[in-house]
């Protein structure tokens, strides 16, 4: 996979050939593989903070996730700091998957990110790839699209005292 790099840009930096490959995967995973039917495309792909992150070449996506800024009303470990983004969408290519692909695209984030507090909502099969990267989980697991799902955070640095 030497050909592959992890590549990040916003909405308005997006070529179409790489939307393309991003929205080819994303439909590949939870429409066609998972069957989740609720719409994939909620508007934030296109908010001017919104960051696409992805593995791949400049024309075919084998691993994405999408970086959000929080709904004021996000769920986050009680006590703590409201989070600055939200990782979402995370998804791998099956011919991909056990490649280290989405923990490199977590790794990525956190190199950028990593100072502000972060949470996702994870399938709750794949959590111990999060907390590999020092997401804690809270809260109770839920059902999100007939798929169990846990609620996961990173702090950002501690307070100065």
């Amino acid at each position: 996979m030497s050909e592959h790099s992890v590549h990040h840009a916003r909405w308005d930096r997006l070529t179409t050939d790489e939307l393309y490959g991003i929205v080819v995967l994303r439909n590949r995973v939870f429409a066609l593989e998972q069957r989740v039917t609720a719409e994939d495309f909620d508007g934030r792909d296109r908010a001017p903070d919104t960051e696409h992150w992805w593995f791949g070449t400049d024309t075919e996506a084998v691993g994405y996730l999408r970086l959000v800024r929080p709904a004021p009303d996000e769920d986050h470990p009680a006590g703590s700091s409201p989070p600055a983004w939200v990782i979402g969408r995370v998804a791998t290519d099956p011919a991909h998957r056990g490649h280290g692909v989405a923990g490199g695209l977590v790794a990525a984030v956190l190199g950028t990110h990593g100072h502000e507090p972060i949470v996702l909502h994870a399938q709750e099969y794949v959590a111990g790839l999060y907390e590999r990267h020092g997401f804690v989980r809270f809260g109770e697991p839920y059902d999100e699209a007939g798929i169990r799902h846990v609620g996961m955070a990173r702090p950002g640095p501690a307070p100065a005292v």
